[in-house]
C-alpha cells in the first residue's frame, strides 16, 4: 500500500493498520525532541520499513552515525514490541559502527535472549564494544552470562569468553 491509498479514505481498511503481518509500527517517543532527534527517530523508523534495500541501509546507517543516535537505538530497542524489530535495531546498532560501551550490559542481557537472530545480533554488538567497562559492570555480565538459560550454547561460550577477556 503507498501514501496515495492511505490518504484514500475509500481504500483505507483501519483494520489492516494493526495487523502486524501488514505493518511494522515502532512508536518513539518524541517529547522534548528537538530537529535533530525526530531526524534521527524517522530513520530508525525507516529501518522497519519491510522493502529497503541495502544502499538504502547503509546510507541509514551512515546518517545515524553521523548523528551519533546511539541513545535513541537503545531506547527504541527496548519499546520495540516484536522480537523481529529488536533483531533488526540490534543489527543497526552494530552496523552504524557506534560505541555502545555504556550500554554493554544491556547487550548482553539480549546476547542471553532464546530467539537466536536477536541473541547473535546482541553479541556482534558486544564483540564490538571497544571502550573501556567498569570491572564491575563486567562481573554482572558474567554473571548474566553464566546464568542464562538460552538454548544457544555456542553463543553462550562466545559470550562468556568475550567477558572474560575483558576482566583484568
Amino acid at each position: 500500500m503507498d501514501i496515495k491509498e492511505l490518504l484514500d479514505e475509500e481504500n483505507l481498511d483501519p483494520k489492516k493498520l494493526f495487523d502486524e503481518n501488514e505493518y511494522s509500527t515502532l512508536i518513539v517517543n518524541r517529547d522534548g525532541f528537538n530537529k535533530k532527534d525526530n531526524d534521527i527517530a524517522d530513520l530508525i523508523e525507516s529501518l522497519l520499513e519491510k522493502e529497503i534495500s541495502r544502499q538504502e541501509l547503509e546510507e541509514i546507517f551512515k546518517k545515524l552515525k553521523d548523528k551519533n543516535a546511539h541513545a535513541i537505538l537503545v531506547e527504541s530497542i527496548k519499546k520495540a514490541g516484536k522480537v523481529s524489530e529488536k533483531t533488526k535495531l540490534a543489527a543497526a546498532c552494530w552496523e552504524t559502527g557506534l560505541d555502545f560501551t555504556s550500554e554493554f550490559l544491556f547487550f548482553v542481557d539480549l546476547a542471553c535472549q532464546n530467539d537466536f537472530a536477536l541473541a547473535m545480533e546482541a553479541l556482534t554488538v558486544v564483540e564490538n564494544v571497544e571502550g573501556i567497562i567498569q570491572q564491575t559492570t563486567l562481573i554482572k555480565a558474567l554473571e548474566v552470562a553464566q546464568q542464562s538459560k538460552s538454548e544457544h550454547l555456542a553463543l553462550l561460550q562466545d559470550l562468556v569468553a568475550n567477558i572474560k577477556m575483558r576482566i583484568s
